[in-house]
């Protein structure tokens, strides 16, 4: 499918927000209704849009402590693994890698002590480096015809 000029206008105010309304979305790319929402069709048929989501204020809820674990799991025992994180809420994010370390996961907890209890746990798979976040540089990338 041609993401042309419109296309990337349209993309972009979605990603800055999903829920606008789309007489105001026609609006700010110069198009009727019905032809942004068949455009928007169009990109999600192809696959350019994949879903729309919300995004959790995890200190809101009580998640504060925003974490990176990279682990390197023992022989035998991704797949257990693999498993096991799928039943662990405070995993939200998890990556198969190359290099020293297999997986990197993100995780949210309550505080310090909810931490440790969480890398027992995970520790009982093999080794662990945990990383506290501090803050983001980039939380989130809008991506435009630039890209």
């Amino acid at each position: 499918m041609n993401i042309d000029k419109t296309n990337w206008l349209i993309l972009e105010q979605l990603q800055l927000n999903a829920r606008m309304p789309l007489t105001e979305l026609s609006k700010k790319v110069g198009l009727s209704s019905p032809s942004v929402a068949e455009r928007i069709q169009k990109m999600e048929d192809a696959g350019i849009i994949n879903r729309y989501e919300v995004k959790l204020g995890m200190e809101a809820i009580g998640y504060p402590m925003g974490v990176f674990i990279s682990a390197k799991i023992r022989f035998g025992q991704v797949e257990k693994f693999h498993e096991f994180i799928k039943t662990k809420p405070e995993i939200t994010e998890c990556y198969k890698l190359t290099g020293n370390d297999c997986l990197m996961m993100k995780a949210n907890v309550r505080n310090t002590k909810h931490l440790e209890e969480l890398n027992s746990t995970l520790s009982h798979f093999g080794e662990l480096t945990t990383s506290l976040i501090l803050s983001a540089v980039v939380d989130r990338r809008v991506y435009n015809s630039d890209f």
